[in-house]
């Protein structure tokens, strides 16, 4: 057997983490991921906002989503929404800062529709906003208006 070959068959025993594939494949998507979890904080999960970035990327990923989320039998898939009270000051002023420059959420800004993320079997934490700012679109419903056919 060659040298070349040994390698080969050698890199293919290797185990090589979902991770590395993922970033191998969709770098793009990887990148968006991760600015999606470090603007949301700890309450969104990797898998999580890696499908929620699979479909603002495109609804059509839905049926691939579906097949990586592994939902939890006593966690009903949707949007929910924390509580401000309970939130530490420093996520508190983190949030705030975060909302006085962008004026939306980060799941806001994603623009995945929560009927989608529903469908898609995610569980997704969004943000309650401050008792004192201006109710904004909340949960990341990008309703378009009903046209009118008269």
């Amino acid at each position: 057997m060659s040298d070349g070959q040994e390698r080969s068959e050698r890199f293919r025993e290797r185990a090589v983490s979902l991770t590395t594939v993922r970033w191998v494949l969709a770098p793009r998507w990887q990148w968006r991921t991760r600015r999606l979890r470090a603007a949301h904080g700890p309450t969104l999960a990797y898998e999580a906002a890696w499908c929620l970035v699979a479909l603002a990327d495109d609804v059509d990923n839905l049926p691939y989503v579906r097949r990586r989320t592994r939902p939890a039998p006593s966690v009903a898939p949707g949007v929910m929404v924390d509580v401000w009270a309970q939130l530490d000051p420093v996520e508190q002023q983190r949030r705030r800062a975060w909302l006085t420059r962008h004026s939306r959420t980060p799941l806001h800004m994603l623009g995945v529709p929560e009927e989608l993320i529903e469908l898609a079997g995610l569980h997704v934490t969004e943000w309650a906003l401050p008792p004192d700012v201006p109710s904004i679109s909340l949960i990341v419903q990008q309703r378009p208006r009903p046209r009118r056919t008269d």
